[in-house]
């Protein structure tokens, strides 16, 4: 009551309530009661309308730093106000702001206090931030600060401030800030797997990069009189070189090294850097290796240059030392010359390499991000060795590029799911506060209800009975249903406009349009008159169709009075394709996909603060991004130079399409490096203006992709953690009734019935006797048959047939010769294979019954597989259709799927995945469908231009910005052809540069292959960017084309960009990603319900520990030796002794690691000396180290560790090469074996996931995720062979053109399964797919082997050989890879995602117990099992227990000696037993958990059921020794009968004894 009274107390409260109340040490308890310091309180109190006002400046300041005009800079690049008025204005209102911002500080402090006490200013990380910025703010505006562009740069962080205003931020940002220890962790782990693949890099692909085809066998000196590469005397200087090498020869000596050299006897270092070159064959853009290196790319293919034929030689502008050959001279090329074999686009201008730590851990970040990793990897193998590379850049992809950024969403899924329980408790807490309120308030609510009570007696006075039918048929089926017809048919209106449409085709779709425009108003006024206006309005979806219908209307009237028709083009179009979105209308109709759009619905809910969130990032990152790159990115046209503000040529220089100069395209180029688009190429461009790019592009690909978009893909999942989408899509227990997968099969049981009637027809004209003799031998026959079926043998024969089949698949290519020995095996061995299979499927069929048979989905697999092939075999016409044939054999190899469980497992999860990715699917097209529409309505006939190439600057101007043919000068009519119709045309005819083109014998081309010319291309376009692969290019096109048929103009209309984003954030970052949410909750599902049914949810805590308890495993106890020497050394490497030894070797192996690092191409003798000395130190401590744990130990202690045994490999390694080293008299063998040591050495590394706790925890959760990726991973690897074998069939005669070259084609099945790996990481599919589809000139459609000249299928083949000039693709590419893209990049690569999701949620800790418990219980253990047995005696159960502290062991009742405790426990009776009498360290432990879960849920335990896979699992790891006999109760109570019966018997002989000792006068005591 008190509250309601006194305002004052209000504002106290929620200061309180909120943690803001200062502590009384802050200013002293008397300036608490200070009545100036309450006013304070009071104003900045989060009640008080000044927080109000502080975001409203937050928000203003914002909005003003992004305005700042960068077109106007200084020398340094920074914004002037001297030479623009805006920016003049920005820097005054700064000086506002900045006092506004110093005044919130200060009132702060005041209130609250500064440091002292709990609540202080500077206690609440959200008031540093503030604090910092406001004396960053302060010193800048101080005149005489010397670097103010970098103060200036701090107010970009000003906008991070609203995340503490708004608690919806607050949430996001505290989840994020929760799991930064976790997430540290993970990118440790992360480092630490790039830091040991750049290493690796350094180590053996330094100075790799270098080496490119010369023209000439040596180093040329430079001309005297041509300095300039650009002059005409340069091609002549290079033919001179080339035609007589000798003449112009560098130095005396030979191309390649001596042996005998080192770096400071090599004659380039000698006689130092050369005026000299080396010419490049610029037409090949290879890495090479030399001649006796082991790279796959020689330069042995001759080559013609200025039509000279010339024998190329794979050099270097740097010796084999590193030591440079030329001097550093800016001539001929202008650029450096020393990097004249890799400045260049294709090389990424000399920045990819692996010559230093540095460059190699920015190339190895790029290759885990899974941009531009296929062109490294290509590189890689010309200049070194094709299986190593494959096998390292595998390695690296799927460790780090998979698994650890994996791991960063479970972290980040783990930390929101915390907060959301956090929450959910506070809500809580206050509903207890909510209904005291409501208490506060009984009295309005009477009033209340007697005025709404008026209103309805009202309103229900004007609902007439016209109103009341009215509302009935709108609520009809007839009406619903034919309002449904209606948006059907509107949709396929709008979907039939296109690109070339005829004018009666575009006057029937006018039609429509009119007449769906008309219902859709009409719809609107009868809703209203049925429902009411206010009733009709205050509805969503409702007023969503109101305001379309209202806005078509309007549009035909803008577009009629405007005089187009209804074909125009007018900003209320937009509303036009607004009304597909009434298509999720007929959804309801369909339950799960309604389930799944309510999904949907409560996701984008959830994901709107973290769209602020990601906005507010982006715009961070973009004024970030504008204060260091904006008007640096000016660059040589020709070169590719830079060029500097200071140089004249600034002005005129190229400036690349993704830049920093303005707000709109810094906005646009985060984004793109977000969506992970060319984001390297992005940052190399930015690499040779300013060399903070790398740290940059990094932090922003870590945060943004690695760390943002995982936080909102985590917020997306989170409605899916129990979706009655998930529930009520046909997931099914084991052993319960398929109806609708019986009803799929209706087709085939068809045709086994008829089957069935056939032989019945066939039979019954047999007599009686007869055809049962028939049907006993046939039963015998079926008998033996179904016998030979089940035998091992028969299944063992059938899977060697089909490996041996699918090698024979991976053999075959179409460019073979077919006379070879080789052609004419296949060809015998695919007769066998196809018998093999042929008999299978028969006596299959015999063994089983046609209907049984046909009832299994694998055996459709078989059949269909037989019937491909038996077809195949019967074709003897050959070219195409036997090449598509052959593609069907492929199905071979699936059959390997119903052959390995682990596998199997894995596809009926996707198949019980499959009704949720078909709803997916179906929204996903809808809303392609709506994009599209919007796309051809604005977009059609526009992707096009006339070649600049074929014409002149005055014509192309001419095409460009056309006028009426009566305003073209006699000289530019003379340009027109007169073919093209030109005469005809009217003075006041405004031609379009389509037809100017034409007219000027120029080429009208497409500027993309992608267009929006129709619906369908337009849906496939979206499509294929939602992948965010080549998205780029058609936001350019769309931003420069100027309409239809004319020539676009760069850069003509900017705000196209903002659809393209729009796009891509509903369509790749949400829609798409429901894929994932699907495929991991079905994939939760299926390891829930896999023969069990639903658990619920104190089952699911108790499954969840169980797994946790699993992970447990005892340990050795180490004892102290006996002896002297042996204790001395326990006592110094054991850590509880002396914890000082592990922290030195863990800084020995980081100096071992530097000093590897350090090692950089072109390191002098000295420095390579000095490294070496220090690796000798590193190995001899490592020796040593050994060498103590074996004493310390003894053998067996030692041996018992893997680590140990590690460390003891690591260790001879290093011993063996060190004494081949010693002894190899070769230098280039021994520098080989200096890598291998290398390498070895870098094993050490792999001791610090021991050592580094932060490394350990996600180190485990990897290696519990590798048999679940194995698993998916061969399903992975079977898709892409099934494919590669296809793709080779279909496409291997397709002729080279564009992204299709030597390096990625399907010429091999080595190549094609390459190649598929690339695409599965979404790596340019669609450049690759239109390059296919690319006429080529002069190609064969069927090409034949000839034997006298070959195909030229590898680099020897040459010259004695002919090109492969096979034709396009074809249409086909879009089948093969648009269904390659959906199975691979949606479905089986989202898996991995649900496979590391659920071993992050097995490894973490469970719900009950943490690591510590478990450790302390491993601990307590040992005592008793000092040997690691998994197990101990079971009469020491009870001391075991004892020493246990809780929650596993029984705490101080225990210690209390009270045995009794343990007999009470019904779960403790129930350890199991051997016949040896002892227990099992997994068994005690879950029975513990088990009664610890007991006493946490009461009455709401649930046991798991016996067929539940944990049970399994637990039986399987709690497995003893011998067969069971008891449990420890039994064993109790066996015992305890024992000892009853012997005191019995004790007893009776004593009584006996006494009777008789009575009788005999014996006394008996």
């Amino acid at each position: 009551m008190n509250t309601a009274i006194h305002p004052t107390a209000t504002a106290t409260d929620s200061a309180e309530q909120c943690g803001l109340y200062p502590d009384p040490n802050g200013f002293g308890h008397e300036a608490k009661k200070s009545p100036f310091r309450k006013r304070i309180i009071k104003l900045v109190s989060p009640s008080s309308y000044f927080d109000t006002f502080i975001l409203a400046a937050i928000f203003l300041n914002t909005i003003a730093i992004a305005c700042v005009d960068y077109r106007y800079i200084d020398e340094n690049y920074q914004p002037s106000a001297e030479l623009s008025v805006r920016n003049s204005v920005i820097e005054k209102a700064e000086i506002i702001f900045t006092t506004i911002f110093t005044a919130e500080c200060i009132l702060k402090v005041v209130a609250y206090g500064f440091v002292r006490g709990k609540r202080a200013y500077l206690r609440d990380g959200w008031n540093i931030l503030d604090f910092v910025i406001v004396i960053v703010s302060i010193l800048g505006l101080i005149p005489g600060v010397p670097n103010f562009s970098v103060l200036r740069s701090f107010r970009v962080l000003r906008p991070l401030r609203s995340v503490s205003k708004l608690p919806s931020l607050r949430k996001i940002a505290s989840a994020f800030i929760k799991s930064i220890g976790d997430l540290a962790n993970v990118m440790v782990l992360l480092l630490f797997i790039l830091a040991c693949f750049t290493l690796f890099g350094v180590t053996f692909w330094r100075g790799l990069f270098h080496f490119r085809c010369r023209l000439t066998p040596f180093p040329v000196k430079m001309p005297v009189d041509c300095s300039n590469a650009t002059d005409t005397c340069w091609d002549q200087f290079l033919l001179d070189a080339v035609s007589d090498p000798d003449a112009h020869r560098c130095l005396p000596f030979p191309n390649n090294d001596d042996e005998a050299w080192t770096q400071s006897s090599s004659p380039w270092f000698l006689s130092g850097s050369q005026d000299c070159i080396w010419p490049i064959d610029k037409a090949d853009l290879r890495v090479c290796s030399e001649s006796t290196g082991p790279g796959s790319y020689t330069c042995s293919r001759p080559a013609t240059f200025m039509d000279v034929d010339i024998s190329r030689t794979c050099g270097s502008n740097y010796d084999g030392f590193g030591n440079p050959r030329f001097i550093d001279s800016l001539e001929p090329y202008g650029f450096p010359r020393m990097q004249d074999s890799v400045f260049n686009e294709a090389f990424n201008w000399g920045f990819t390499n692996f010559d230093s730590f540095l460059f190699a851990f920015v190339t190895t970040f790029q290759i885990v991000s899974l941009e531009g990793w296929s062109d490294i990897m290509a590189r890689v193998i010309d200049a070194w060795s094709e299986a190593p590379a494959i096998i390292a850049f595998t390695l690296l992809i799927v460790l780090g590029g998979i698994i650890a950024l994996n791991i960063v969403l479970a972290v980040i899924s783990s930390s929101l799911d915390n907060i959301e329980q956090e929450l959910a408790q506070e809500e809580e807490a206050t509903s207890v506060t909510s209904d005291t309120k409501k208490e506060n308030v009984h009295k309005h609510s009477a009033l209340r209800r007697k005025s709404l009570d008026i209103v309805r007696s009202i309103l229900r006075l004007k609902d007439s009975a016209f109103r009341r039918k009215i509302r009935e048929i709108i609520e009809s089926r007839v009406y619903t249903r034919g309002m449904l017809a209606i948006i059907l048919f509107n949709t396929i209106i709008l979907s039939c406009d296109h690109y070339g449409i005829s004018d009666g085709t575009q006057a029937v779709l006018d039609t429509g349009n009119y007449i769906t425009t008309a219902i859709f108003f009409m719809d609107m006024v009868i809703c209203n008159i049925g429902y009411g206006g206010v009733a009709y309005w205050s509805t969503s979806s409702t007023c969503f169709d109101g305001i379309i219908a209202i806005s078509s209307v309007l549009e035909l009237v803008l577009t009629r009075m405007a005089g187009s028709g209804g074909s125009g083009k007018s900003v209320m179009s937009v509303f036009r394709s607004l009304r597909l979105v009434r298509l999720f209308k007929m959804v309801k109709q369909w339950k799960s996909l309604h389930s799944l759009l309510n999904t949907m619905a409560q996701a984008a809910s959830d994901v709107q603060s973290f769209g602020i969130l990601l906005s507010l990032f982006v715009f961070i990152y973009s004024l970030i991004g504008m204060q260091l790159f904006s008007n640096r990115l000016h660059f040589d046209e020709v070169t590719g130079a830079h060029i500097g503000i200071s140089d004249p040529k600034w002005a005129s220089s190229d400036t690349p399409r993704s830049n920093f100069d303005d707000f709109l395209w810094s906005v646009t180029t985060v984004f793109q490096i977000l969506s992970g688009e060319d984001w390297n190429v992005v940052m190399y461009d930015c690499w040779k203006a300013t060399s903070v790019a790398p740290a940059y592009f990094i932090s922003l690909v870590v945060l943004g992709v690695f760390c943002a978009l995982n936080l909102f893909l985590a917020i997306l999942l989170s409605p899916f953690d129990g979706s009655d989408l998930i529930m009520s899509n046909r997931i099914y227990p084991e052993g319960e009734p398929l109806v609708e997968e019986e009803q799929s099969w209706s087709i085939c049981l068809k045709v086994a019935d008829a089957l069935h009637w056939m032989k019945d027809r066939l039979l019954s004209p047999i007599s009686s006797r007869r055809c049962e003799f028939v049907i006993q031998k046939y039963h015998r026959f079926q008998m033996g048959c179904e016998s030979f079926v089940a035998e091992r043998r028969f299944d063992l024969c059938l899977t060697a047939a089909i490996v041996m089949s699918s090698i024979t698949l991976a053999l075959d290519d179409p460019l073979r010769n077919p006379r070879a020995t080789m052609s004419i095996a296949l060809l015998v061995l695919n007769y066998i294979f196809t018998s093999v299979f042929l008999v299978e499927f028969l006596i299959k069929l015999i063994a089983s019954g046609t209907t049984k048979y046909f009832q299994d989905r694998w055996n459709w697999v078989d059949f269909t597989a037989v019937v491909s092939s038996v077809l195949e075999l019967s074709n003897v016409k050959g070219g195409k259709t036997l090449r598509v044939l052959r593609a069907f054999r492929v199905l071979r190899p699936i059959k390997m799927i119903n052959r390995f469980p682990e596998v199997k497992v894995v596809v009926d999860a996707l198949l019980m995945s499959l009704p949720s990715v078909v709803d997916v699917g179906v929204v996903c097209a809808l809303f392609f469908l709506v994009f599209s529409i919007f796309g051809v309505t604005f977009l059609k006939g526009t992707f096009y231009k006339c070649l600049e190439s074929a014409l002149t600057p005055e014509e192309l101007n001419l095409v460009t910005y056309p006028r009426l043919v009566g305003e073209l000068t006699d000289t530019e009519l003379s340009w027109l052809n007169v073919d093209c119709g030109a005469s005809t045309w009217d003075v006041g005819k405004l031609p379009t540069s389509r037809e100017l083109c034409t007219c000027l014998s120029g080429e009208w081309v497409e500027t993309i292959p992608q267009n929006f010319n129709n619906a369908v291309r337009g849906v496939a376009l979206l499509f294929e960017i939602s992948t965010t692969e080549s998205w780029v290019n058609v936001m350019y096109a769309a931003i420069d084309q100027r309409g239809i048929d004319m020539q676009p103009v760069r850069d003509n209309n900017r705000l196209w960009a903002l659809f393209f984003v729009v796009f891509l954030v509903l369509g790749a970052f949400f829609i798409l990603e429901l894929f994932v949410g699907v495929i991991i909750e079905n994939f939760s599902r299926l390891r829930e319900i896999k023969g069990h049914g639903v658990m619920t949810e104190s089952q699911r805590q108790w499954a969840s520990t169980q797994q946790f308890v699993m992970r447990i495993k005892p340990e050795i106890l180490l004892r102290r030796p006996e002896t002297k020497l042996r204790a001395l050394c326990y006592d110094f490497i054991m850590p509880g002794t002396n914890p000082w030894f592990d922290r030195f070797i863990v800084a020995v192996i980081f100096a071992n690691s530097i000093s590897i690092a350090t090692v950089s191409f072109g390191d002098s003798d000295e420095k390579l000396m000095v490294l070496g000395i220090v690796n000798w130190i590193c190995s001899c401590i490592f020796v040593v180290e050994a060498a103590l744990k074996l004493v310390g130990l003894g053998k067996m202690g030692y041996f018992r560790s893997r680590w140990n045994i590690f460390d003891f490999a690591v260790v001879c390694g290093l011993i063996i090469g060190f004494i081949l080293k010693m002894s190899i008299s070769d230098q280039r063998l021994a520098a080989s074996i200096s890598s291998l040591v290398s390498l070895i050495r870098m094993g050490r590394l792999i001791r610090l996931i021991r050592l580094v706790k932060q490394l350990r925890a996600p180190f485990n959760t990897m290696l519990s995720v590798l048999p679940g990726m194995i698993n998916i991973g061969a399903l992975l690897m079977l898709l892409i062979f099934v494919y590669a074998v296809c793709g080779v069939q279909l496409y291997g005669t397709v002729a080279f053109l564009g992204e299709m070259d030597e390096q990625a084609n399907f010429r091999s099945f080595g190549n094609a399964m390459l190649l598929l790996l690339r695409f599965a990481t979404g790596e340019s599919w669609p450049t690759f797919m239109y390059g296919m589809m690319e006429e080529r000139e002069l190609c064969n459609p069927n090409p034949e082997y000839d034997e006298a000249s070959p195909w030229c299928k590898h680099e020897k083949d040459y010259p004695n050989c002919s090109e492969v000039n096979g034709c396009s693709a074809g249409a086909s590419v879009f089948i093969y890879f648009y269904s390659f893209t959906i199975i691979v990049s949606f479905i089986i690569l989202n898996m991995f995602v649900a496979v590391v999701l659920q071993a992050f949620e097995a490894s973490s800790e469970g719900e009950l117990l943490d690591t510590a418990d478990l450790e302390h219980f491993v601990n307590v253990w040992s005592q008793f099992d000092p040997e690691a047995t998994w197990f101990m005696d079971a009469s020491d159960v009870q001391s075991f227990l004892a020493r246990l502290r809780p929650p596993l062991g029984m705490g101080e009742q225990s210690n209390k000696g009270n045995g009794d405790l343990y007999m009470k426990d019904d779960t403790l009776l129930e350890i199991s037993v051997n016949d040896k009498k002892q227990v099992n360290i997994v068994n005690v432990a879950s029975l513990l958990a088990k009664r610890l879960a007991k006493e946490k849920q009461g009455d709401a335990f649930g046991e798991l059921s016996d067929d539940h896979p944990i049970q399994s699992r637990l039986a399987k790891k709690s497995s003893i020794d011998g067969e069971k006999t008891t449990t420890l109760g039994d064993m109790y109570s066996r015992e305890a009968g024992i000892i009853l019966r012997a005191v019995v018997r004790f007893k009776k002989r004593r009584r006996l004894a006494k009777q008789s000792g009575c009788h005999s006068g014996v006394d008996i005591a």
